[in-house]
């Protein structure tokens, strides 16, 4: 029910922020607006999306864990899906999901709520990471973290 909440009251925000826009400026000139935010964004996540997946290939190839990169792909992601809808304040938001300080700020606030959900088991110290299929595991819910090395 909260989801059709934000939903239908997004909706009624860009309805209402493209009519004041279009009063402003005409109808044809906030159409016009629409469709070159539509156009630029596509082109600025497409630049950031690529940027994204270099640096989670650098990460991966030099044997970390790509945590922030993920986060950043994901406020690029949420960002495309924004700035694909039509709509001045979803556009507002989809740019802003496109500078580095949001992202990071976006990153520290995901981070904080996913690792206060989980527990990380470690072998002395440090936790084993790998990107191939690991070995078969009874599905017990244990994870033998010296089993993964």
């Amino acid at each position: 029910m909260r989801i059709f909440a934000v939903f239908t009251l997004v909706a009624l925000a860009e309805m209402a922020t493209f009519f004041w826009v279009e009063s402003r400026i005409g109808l044809m000139w906030a159409l016009g607006l629409a469709v070159t935010t539509a156009l630029l964004g596509s082109v600025l996540v497409r630049r950031a999306g690529l940027a994204v997946l270099a640096d989670i290939n650098r990460k991966i190839n030099a044997g970390q864990m790509p945590t922030k990169e993920l986060s950043r792909g994901g406020s690029v992601l949420v960002s495309g899906a924004l700035l694909i809808s039509p709509g001045f304040v979803t556009d507002i938001i989809g740019f802003l999901l496109l500078v580095p300080p949001v992202q990071e700020l976006v990153h520290r606030v995901v981070a904080k709520r996913v690792t206060s959900r989980m527990t990380v088991v470690t072998n002395q110290g440090a936790a084993s990471w790998t990107t191939g299929p690991g070995p078969e595991r009874p599905d017990d819910g244990v994870i033998d973290v010296e089993s993964w090395e």
